[in-house]
């Protein structure tokens, strides 16, 4: 035998003992499984871009008129509407998706019978979970009212008045939006705006009165939107 066959034969003995002393241990190599890569991690909803969409709800008790009858007679009631109203509207804004937090700005106005208008513009605050996203919102509110009322006497009859007036306030409150499709999101929110109160003063007659507007209440709507 040749001297380069020996360190060859060598070898050989080595690797067949590292398989399992035999050829038959190192077909039995191929017998084990092979790991497969683990599957990708899911991806979570993407709430990144621009939105657009509408909503319907209602405003709670958008009125809170009160009377203080400053006549000696003392004989002056105040007769109106506090009901809930009807409201619906349009809203647009974006999100910065950084995780699970998303970071937005929304811009709204909406309609009802007795007001002209009820507008926001808001930041908002949110975190997501799957297909869900709940937020926080809050900013600055502007509405424009055209409510009337009457004011009763037992001696000059009635008389009706109008307590139209615009304002500005805030807005604070929060939702959850629910993606039912890539481009599709659905939601309902709860809105508490802030506008104060106001006093004047008025006539029945020869009865003065004064007047109190609070103008505080609270909204809640369902909302759809289209994100691009």
């Amino acid at each position: 035998m040749s001297q380069v066959s020996k360190p060859i034969l060598a070898l050989t003995a080595v690797l067949l003992l590292a398989a399992g002393g035999s050829p038959a241990g190192a077909a039995d190599l191929g017998r084990y499984p092979v790991s497969e890569p683990l599957p990708p991690a899911p991806v979570g909803t993407a709430w990144s871009g621009f939105y657009i969409g509408g909503n319907l709800g209602a405003a709670l008790d958008p009125y809170n008129l009160s009377i203080e009858d400053l006549s000696q007679d003392q004989d002056l009631s105040l007769k109106f509407s506090n009901d809930t109203e009807l409201v619906g509207g349009v809203q647009a804004g974006y999100n910065w998706q950084m995780g699970s937090w998303v970071l937005g700005v929304e811009g709204d106005v909406d309609f009802s019978e007795s007001v002209n208008y009820l507008a926001s513009a808001r930041g908002r605050l949110g975190w997501a979970v799957a297909d869900w996203l709940f937020y926080g919102t809050g900013g600055v509110a502007f509405i424009d009212t055209d409510n009337g009322f009457s004011v009763v006497s037992t001696n000059n009859g009635s008389a009706s008045f109008s307590s139209g007036s615009s304002d500005t306030g805030y807005v604070v409150g929060g939702g959850i939006d629910y993606k039912i499709g890539p481009n599709l999101s659905l939601g309902a929110e709860a809105l508490y705006y802030g506008f104060g109160s106001e006093t004047t003063r008025l006539r029945l007659g020869d009865e003065p009165f004064a007047l109190e507007d609070d103008r505080d209440f609270t909204a809640v709507r369902a909302r759809l939107n289209y994100h691009f």
